[in-house]
């Protein structure tokens, strides 16, 4: 019988035991794995334009595509506007290069440096 009882007190309090633990990590860490398991990397993109009518930004995303399928484009919405970003280049040279090529077809070029999807490989 005491046997029952020591086996009985041992069962709760190990229950109670579980409940309280609580584990206390650095949120750092979870930052990190996040960003080892991300297929991002930092770079450059080309905005085109910005605009509050997304009908302008869709058409220049389309204008876009035609001239230069195999380059990747990006609509962002940053209140009030949209932004189109294209390009995912790993240095700032391929991005001014791209910059050469439309000079003049849209109303705005900048490059700006961000965290980029890892390139096309074709």
């Amino acid at each position: 019988m005491k046997g029952f009882f020591s086996i009985a007190f041992m069962t709760l309090f190990y229950n109670g035991l579980q409940a309280q633990i609580q584990l206390i990590a650095d949120p750092r860490i979870e930052q990190r794995v996040a960003a080892k398991n991300s297929k991002q990397m930092p770079g450059y993109r080309v905005q085109l334009c910005f605009d509050s009518d997304k009908a302008q930004i869709d058409q220049a995303r389309a204008q876009f595509v035609a001239d230069f399928p195999k380059i990747d484009t990006y609509v962002r919405f940053e209140a009030p506007n949209f932004n189109l970003m294209v390009g995912d280049f790993r240095t700032q040279k391929e991005a001014e290069e791209l910059v050469e090529h439309i000079r003049g077809k849209y109303p705005l070029t900048i490059i700006h440096k961000e965290q980029i999807n890892l390139p096309r490989i074709d």
